[in-house]
């Protein structure tokens, strides 16, 4: 259904005077904004949710408000894009992974110079899973990108023990390199173990989403966002409708697509979402 049909789309947004004071958040690089009058609470999403799963792409996940049954909807799923805090949820269990694998690595090295047997894990940092995944990321949180960073000469150092300890061992230095080792398992792995727990704090610091628990007029939903930014009042010059500047037809079946709120210091305009047109969904 198309916004334009919708009844209430009659009445101005700004129907309480000529500001609107709106709570801002982002998905992705877009800012949007819900109008404060249409919220009821707000709390940090605690998982306590109940889920029905249909299938990958289709479920239905309802918390609780004041006793009753509400229904979940998350922003950036009815956008079309992935959740912030989803990422990072994925991210902790790489960080977590790779760590168990490097400490594999370590045991699996004393083991073939202990055994004398081949050793036939990675030796160059850029072919194990993390050297391959770790190339290719880039992190967008600050501290988080400083701290993988910091992985690099560790990582490199770590898997240059395999050429150096091995090459001992078949020089008949199977003690030296076993003592090499377990000076570098306290020194380069302890640093590595160090920046992955410190990776791990941070993404856990930074994914907290929040549910908005907003009274549609017809019925109360709870929407999740990744964080809030700000609370702004703006006046209804800064307002121009979506039907005005956008001939789109996936953009006009957005049930809550209300229109752009102009900003300042050449910052590009805010999306305004007005709930009491949200039929559900986003077709």
């Amino acid at each position: 259904m198309e916004a334009a049909t919708q009844p209430q789309q009659l009445t101005s947004i700004f129907n309480q005077g000529d500001t609107l004071e709106v709570i801002t958040f982002y998905v992705g690089p877009t800012q949007y904004a819900t109008p404060v009058s249409e919220v009821r609470y707000i709390e940090q999403d605690k998982r306590k949710t109940t889920r029905i799963e249909v299938n990958e792409k289709v479920g239905a996940e309802v918390t609780s408000y004041q006793g009753k049954p509400v229904p979940i909807y998350d922003l950036a799923n009815l956008m079309g894009c992935q959740a912030e805090y989803t990422a990072n949820i994925a991210l902790l269990k790489i960080l977590k992974d790779q760590e168990k694998e490097h400490q594999d690595w370590l045991s699996a090295l004393e083991a073939s110079l202990r055994s004398g047997d081949s050793f036939n894990h990675p030796r160059d940092p850029n072919l194990c899973e993390f050297g391959k995944w770790y190339s290719g990321f880039e992190a967008e949180d600050e501290l988080l990108a400083d701290i993988l960073d910091d992985f690099d000469t560790p990582h490199k150092r770590l898997h240059a023990l395999a050429d150096e300890l091995i090459t001992l061992r078949d020089e008949g230095h199977v003690k030296k390199a076993i003592a090499a080792l377990e000076m570098e398992r306290g020194k380069t792995f302890g640093k590595l173990v160090n920046l992955f727990g410190a990776a791990r704090d941070r993404l856990e610091n930074i994914t907290r989403p929040i549910l908005l628990y907003i009274d549609t007029g017809h019925k109360m939903i709870a929407v999740r966002l990744n964080a809030i930014s700000d609370i702004v009042t703006y006046n209804i010059a800064d307002f121009t409708t979506q039907a005005d500047v956008d001939d789109n037809e996936q953009l006009n079946s957005l049930s809550f697509f209300c229109g752009y709120l102009e900003n300042k210091e050449d910052t590009p305009p805010c999306v305004l979402l007005d709930w009491r047109m949200f039929t559900g969904s986003n077709a």
